[in-house]
């Protein structure tokens, strides 16, 4: 009760790597506006590209895996992040840089299928 108190649905919203997808974001509701830092510095809508190569988006979809991406562990690391996924630790692609790069390969399965 206390967020539909504070926050209304937006009519689309834009995220990054997705593009516009409608009723997905909020924003504060007019009895709020004092706080909203939108309002009070009208802060300009930007579409935010990924740079080049980067394959963010495709990530994002679940249309590639992070070592997929043709930029992933070379140009791109959490030293160098070239895309939002790599940014955050919390990203996809900083999480399997982490964690699963250096992982050791999954054993073959010796089952015979039926």
């Amino acid at each position: 009760a206390a967020m539909a108190t504070v926050f209304e649905p937006r009519e689309t919203f834009e995220w990054r790597g997705l593009g516009s997808i409608a009723h997905s974001g909020v924003r504060l509701r007019e009895d709020f506006a004092a706080f909203d830092a939108e309002r009070i510095f009208t802060v300009p809508h930007q579409r935010v590209a990924d740079p080049g190569d980067c394959q963010c988006a495709e990530v994002l979809k679940g249309l590639i895996r992070p070592p997929q991406c043709r930029l992933f562990g070379t140009a791109c690391t959490p030293q160098t992040p070239l895309g939002a996924l790599m940014v955050s630790s919390e990203g996809a692609c900083a999480a399997h840089y982490r964690y699963a790069r250096h992982a050791a390969p999954a054993a073959a399965s010796t089952q015979v299928p039926a």
